[in-house]
């Protein structure tokens, strides 16, 4: 008898730390907002910084985005940072030495790190699903993370009394 409290404990007190979602915009969104440009998908977009299409944690470092630092960008979700420095950067900065501006291959959806953007993942960077801010933000719910984790320990203790 004693699992029942503490599981509902546990769920409430997982629950309680859950609080809205406080995601920021994408980077291709900054980029795209920033300098005035249409791009949005692929997903691909994530090797204008990233080594990888997948992007990820330590994989910034195309020469864009090395560039980009030297400019006030910092590691991590800080779309005013990426913002300042894209305004920062100069129009005839050219960090892939292909003769076309960074500026200029990003207002025309290239990638200024180097080769053509392909297709890229299914879900964006890191995997995970490109969506607006606000829709990101209205589709967590903390009621319905407490709802499953209580659902979840609910589950535990039923199979522990067989």
């Amino acid at each position: 008898m004693r699992r029942i409290p503490l599981s509902a404990s546990l769920a409430l007190a997982i629950a309680s730390t859950v609080g809205s979602a406080s995601a920021t915009p994408e980077y291709p969104g900054v980029i795209d907002a920033t300098l005035n440009a249409m791009c949005g998908p692929p997903a691909s977009r994530c090797l204008i910084c990233h080594t990888t299409a997948r992007g990820g944690q330590g994989t910034a470092e195309q020469p864009f985005v090395r560039h980009l630092r030297t400019l006030g960008l910092t590691h991590g979700h800080d779309p005013s940072a990426l913002r300042n420095a894209l305004n920062l950067l100069d129009e005839n900065w050219d960090s892939d030495d292909d003769t076309e501006p960074d500026k200029k291959e990003l207002r025309e959806c290239g990638n200024p790190s180097g080769d053509d953007l392909g297709a890229g993942p299914e879900y964006g960077c890191d995997g995970a699903q490109l969506v607006p801010l606000a829709a990101s933000r209205e589709s967590r719910s903390p009621a319905v993370a407490a709802l499953a984790i209580g659902l979840a320990a609910l589950l535990v203790h039923f199979a522990r009394r067989r």
